[in-house]
């Protein structure tokens, strides 16, 4: 399939707007040079999301390229990479052809840089799941993360199946995503801002010790600020 690097799709952010942009590729037949959700100067097509053609595009994904490969596109979906919209298009169009060995041919650019993409995204869900603490309120467990890329939905299901019968709610600060977890059921909505509700006595009691112990336990002529900031970047730290 040709490029037109003079043309842009404007689409509304949604992996079902993407999936629609791929399909708009093949009744074009050509790849734009950028796919974007906000405005721009350049000649663009404004792609609004077809539930049905966005299904044959899913169908497609997962019948010609096989399940890893549609797990490497949801999944590259949700970095916040600029060329991630990009990244997808062209593994899809190369997949379509190469079949179900497309996931595997590493040697090929555009497999590279989307299995990069996919790469960083489980490197920063793994990282971010690693490292969140909650706060209890009332009933309710609460995490504030800040992660590099949108994986609150990647995450949210290991703690639901690690606390099955408790009320969970993350709130990613970054993307404004926020997922409850009540009733055996996870939702997720758009939030702008949020405050958590003032911790209750029990859990700022353990607070307060947790930072009484780790003062008296650290060593103060070995500290090392360096590898403190290696093994827990300081966007991954909670404030007590």
């Amino acid at each position: 399939m040709n490029n037109n690097y003079n043309m842009t799709y404007i689409y509304d952010g949604t992996l079902e707007g993407l999936f629609t942009c791929v399909f708009r590729c093949y009744e074009d037949k050509y790849i734009p040079g950028a796919v974007i959700t906000g405005m721009t100067l350049t000649p663009c097509a404004h792609v609004f999301t077809d539930k049905v053609k966005a299904a044959r595009v899913r169908r497609g994904i997962y019948n010609k390229m096989g399940a890893a490969a549609s797990d490497i596109v949801y999944r590259a979906f949700l970095s916040d990479f600029e060329d991630k919209e990009l990244a997808v298009i062209r593994f899809i169009v190369y997949g379509m052809k190469a079949g179900m060995s497309a996931a595997r041919d590493l040697t090929h650019p555009v497999v590279e840089r989307i299995r990069e993409i996919y790469r960083a995204v489980n490197r920063e869900a793994n990282l971010t799941a690693e490292r969140m603490t909650f706060s209890v309120t009332g009933k309710l467990m609460v995490s504030i993360i800040e992660p590099s890329h949108n994986v609150l939905p990647l995450i949210v299901r290991r703690f639901t199946q690690r606390f099955p019968g408790e009320e969970i709610f993350i709130y990613d600060k970054v993307h404004k995503l926020g997922a409850t977890w009540s009733h055996s059921r996870i939702t997720f909505r758009r939030i702008e801002n949020f405050e958590p509700d003032p911790m209750d006595e029990e859990e700022e009691t353990y607070r307060r010790l947790w930072k009484i112990f780790y003062d008296t336990v650290e060593i103060k002529e070995r500290h090392n600020s360096d590898l403190m900031n290696k093994n827990m970047p300081l966007r991954h730290r909670r404030k007590f």
